[in-house]
Order: structure tokens, then sequence, then C-alpha cells
């Protein structure tokens, strides 16, 4: 009986020395959880490693947030290891340019992915599966010092002709839009144009049904980085609704905010509050019920945004206080939310809730609303709230593998 322990003892101890001097061959199984990216696409380009679709089936969990700004696509990858590779972690961002196709930007994403994974690869014996091109530098070239003609100006202009028509229904839509930034660590300076157009014609015996609704809003700021958790800034706009009753309302006024968590870190966590005063006058196409072709108005406004992106699941929340200075009574109070979590494998929850308490509708027109308008939405209408609510379930089970693609068809 002593031997046959003593041999089944020596039996474990040389299988546990033989164990530690073996290199590990095992594929390395990953979970990439792309969030505003092509996920798809990374999965079909690094084919070192098996794709599960789940975290708790992974080795090493990929979760890639994305952000924008106006020049910069910007990403934030968090590497975080899994079963055996359990507590090695790593985190970093990149940026790529807007000017990139998203072929271009979906290539690197791949390429820097790849990288990520090769610290892994290495810990498993596997670092001969994946290969990592680094770029050329010109050791002539001066470091932190680049070329730009346009001096960290960006453009954009966009738009759109959409029509659909019926043998007696007709209806298009027209969009324009146009954008400028300029961005540096201190400064934010940003121009906004845009023009929107909705047409419908309806034919009806001999008569002829047509309503048109127009939108243009023109808008600049600047803002000034005051460190890590402070921004001030100047805001001005301009903008006409006929839906809204709005011939013409012009804003300026300042704002500060101030965020809980550096700044850099956006694109995980987010927790802001900001104040904005400002005067505004609009002007109306028709007298309003309260006898008014013109209001001057000045105005304040408090504002929570609260973002956490993390591998269980996304909370985001935001919160908008508005208020007439000359006029308290006059407020509206917007809340915006919704969660996406993970509670068990695969199974996945999302709920969303917009709640609206208004009490600021100066711009009502005099007189009754017509059936017409407000099926169209042509003319505003007064209400004391508006409410949306959501709930969406996911669930996905059966192979846990996904390194197939197959398009047929």
């Amino acid at each position: 009986m002593f031997l046959k322990t003593l041999r089944s003892y020596l039996l474990l101890v040389l299988s546990i020395h033989a164990y530690a001097g073996v290199v590990d061959t095992t594929r390395l199984t990953v979970m990439i959880d792309c969030r505003g990216c092509d996920g798809t696409y990374i999965q079909q380009n690094i084919t070192s490693v098996d794709h599960v679709r789940d975290m708790d089936l992974a080795d090493v969990y990929v979760l890639i947030n994305r952000s924008w700004s106006a020049s910069s696509v910007l990403y934030q990858i968090d590497f975080q290891g899994k079963r055996e590779l359990e507590g090695i972690d790593n985190s970093f961002n990149f940026d790529l340019s807007t000017v990139l196709t998203s072929n271009e930007r979906r290539d690197e994403l791949v390429r820097v992915v790849s990288a990520g994974l090769s610290s892994y690869l290495l810990h498993t014996g596997l670092i001969k599966e994946i290969s990592v091109d680094l770029p050329e530098t010109d050791l002539n070239q001066t470091a932190g010092i680049v070329d730009d003609p346009w001096n960290n100006w960006v453009f954009e202009i966009s738009g759109n002709y959409d029509l659909r028509g019926q043998e007696l229904r007709r209806q298009s839509e027209m969009r324009f839009g146009a954008e400028v930034d300029k961005l540096t660590d201190e400064w934010r300076v940003r121009g906004d144009y845009s023009y929107n157009r909705e047409q419908l014609s309806i034919k009806e015996d001999s008569s002829n049904f047509i309503s048109v609704i127009e939108r243009i809003f023109l808008g600049g700021s600047v803002v000034k980085s005051l460190g890590n958790h402070w921004s001030t800034g100047l805001f001005a706009n301009y903008s006409d609704n006929t839906a809204q009753n709005i011939k013409s309302r012009y804003q300026i006024g300042p704002a500060v905010e101030y965020s809980l968590f550096d700044y850099r870190d956006v694109l995980t966590r987010e927790v802001v509050v900001g104040y904005r005063i400002g005067y505004f006058q609009q002007s109306y196409l028709e007298t309003t019920i309260y006898d008014k072709d013109i209001d001057k108005i000045i105005n304040q406004n408090i504002f929570l945004n609260v973002r956490f992106r993390k591998p269980w699941g996304t909370i985001s929340s935001r919160v908008n206080y508005n208020t007439f200075l000359n006029d308290l009574e006059r407020t509206r109070l917007n809340l915006d939310n919704w969660v996406s979590v993970r509670l068990f494998q695969g199974f996945n929850v999302r709920f969303q809730a917009e709640y609206s308490i208004i009490r600021d509708q100066i711009n009502l027109a005099k007189g009754n609303a017509s059936l017409e308008d407000v099926i169209l939405q042509q003319r505003a209408i007064a209400t004391g709230y508006e409410l949306n609510l959501g709930i969406g379930v996911s669930y996905t089970f059966g192979s846990i593998y996904n390194n197939i693609l197959n398009t047929r068809l």
C-alpha cells in the first residue's frame, strides 16, 4: 500500500515538473467586444487565435470603445487576461484621422489589436503565430514635429436627397450640412450649419394638399481647456423652425463644465456637470397664445452627463434642466437614460427611458390647430410631458467558436 501511494506521488511530481517545462501549444481563445467598430472584420483578419462569443470562454477579452472628434476617430482598447492568463491586463489609446477611409481604419485597427495580442501569445508560447510590422523610422526626422498645412482645421460638408412616391402621394426630404473644427490640447473652435426641408404632397379628387417643414441651424463655439477637469467656452447660434412657429432665434452665452474624471478617460468613464447662461431672442411666424410676436429671454441651463463603458455593459445618462431667469416658472427638465447589461453567458438586457417635463412652450401659435397640422406635425401643440420607454433582451447560444465566415446567398 505504501509503495503504491509513493509511486502515485512520484508520478504526480514528475507530471507537474514535466508540465512546467513544456510549452503550451493550445490556441489562444479571444473575445473581441467592438463597440462602434467592425468586430467581424477584425476576427476575419486575425486568424492566429480562436474567436469565441462570450468572455467566460475566452483566454483574452478585448474591449474596444470608439468615440469621435472633428479630426480623429478615438479608440481605447482594453486587453483583459482570463482563466490561466488572469491578471495580465493592458490598456492604451490611439486615434486615426477621419480623412482615412473606413477600410483603412479597419486595417489599422487589426494591426493594433494584433500587436496587443502578441504579449498573450508570448505567455502561451505561441508568439510565432502572429507577425507585427513596425513602421520604418527616419532618424533625420525631428520627433514630435508634424508638418500640417491645414493648421489643425478640419472641414466637412454633406448632403442628401430622399424621394418617395405613390400614385396620389409624394414625399421628399432634402438635407445639407457643413462643419468646421479646429482642435488643439488647449482650444476647440467649432462651426455648424444644417438645412432640412421636408415636403409632402397628397392629391385627392381635384384638390392638392402640400405640407412643407423647414429647419435651419447655424452655430459656433470657442472652448478653452482649464486643465484636466475644467473647461469654459462661449456659444452662439441662429435657428428657425416652421413646425415650431419659430421665424428666427438668436442665442449667445458662456458656459463652464467640470469633469469628475480626467478628460483622457472619456472613452470608458465620464461624469461631467456643467452650467450655461445666455440670452436669446426669438420671433414667431404667427402671434403666440401670449399675444407675442417676439420674445427676449435670459435663460440658464444645468446639465449632468454620466457614461460608463465596461466589460459587463454600458450605462449612459443625461440630465438637462432649463429655466428662464426672468420667469422662473418657465422650465424644462429632460432625463435621457439607457443601460445595457450582460447578466450571464450569452444573455444581455437593455433598458431605455427618456422623460421630459415641459413648462416653457412660449412659442405656441394662437388659434386652434387643424387635424392635418396635428397629424403631419406641422404645428407645435401644448403638452406637459413627453415619455419614451423601451426594453430589449438578447440571448445567444450554440457553438462557442466563430472563426468561419460564409456569406453565400
